[in-house]
């Protein structure tokens, strides 16, 4: 009997020592892909800064290399807005401007919304402010014709420079551009 007790205690304590390796397993499991997370992320923050620095520092060789960054610039991508600047000055503004190109630009298509944009070009009191048009169409066919029949058109002694405007920074609030 006593043999049997103690065949029962040896394999009680096999048990527990069983059970505490498979939760100190676990714990190192756990603990292993707790690392394995973070050199993914610390991987992933090189990648991209080496990404970044490696435009940064790119240098174009070769007139054909040139040539290929030159036509990707150049490139116009399709915009259903247009921004008219040098038509007017701070000192023209009125309240009838907005109406006035709305009435001009609907010439060229269905216009949405005109936005006009105060920009200041420094922080000094005195900065000088340029004032830009922004018109927003429905079809980008319009805002490219508009942008042709108005750029370059003389308007209360200024000639206008029309072209179409990133409609993402548009959409975003971005007039800087």
């Amino acid at each position: 009997q006593q043999q049997l007790q103690q065949q029962q205690l040896t394999q009680q304590l096999q048990q527990q020592q069983l059970q505490q390796q498979q939760q100190s397993a676990q714990v190192i499991a756990a603990q292993q892909a707790e690392v394995r997370a973070k050199i993914e992320e610390e991987t992933q923050k090189k990648i991209a800064e080496s990404s970044i620095s490696h435009e940064e520092n790119m240098s174009i060789s070769g007139s054909n290399a040139r040539y290929m960054v030159m036509q990707k610039l150049s490139r116009k991508t399709e915009s259903k807005v247009l921004v008219l600047r040098n038509m007017v000055g701070v000192e023209d503004l009125d309240e009838d401007l907005e109406h006035e190109v709305t009435d001009e630009c609907s010439k060229f298509g269905m216009v949405n919304r005109v936005v006009i944009y105060n920009e200041k070009q420094g922080e000094e009191d005195d900065a000088e402010v340029i004032v830009k048009i922004f018109v927003e169409f429905t079809q980008p066919a319009e805002t490219e014709k508009a942008a042709s029949a108005l750029n370059g058109r003389w308007f209360g002694g200024r000639v206008i420079k029309a072209e179409a405007y990133d409609e993402l920074k548009f959409g975003a609030g971005d007039l800087s551009a």
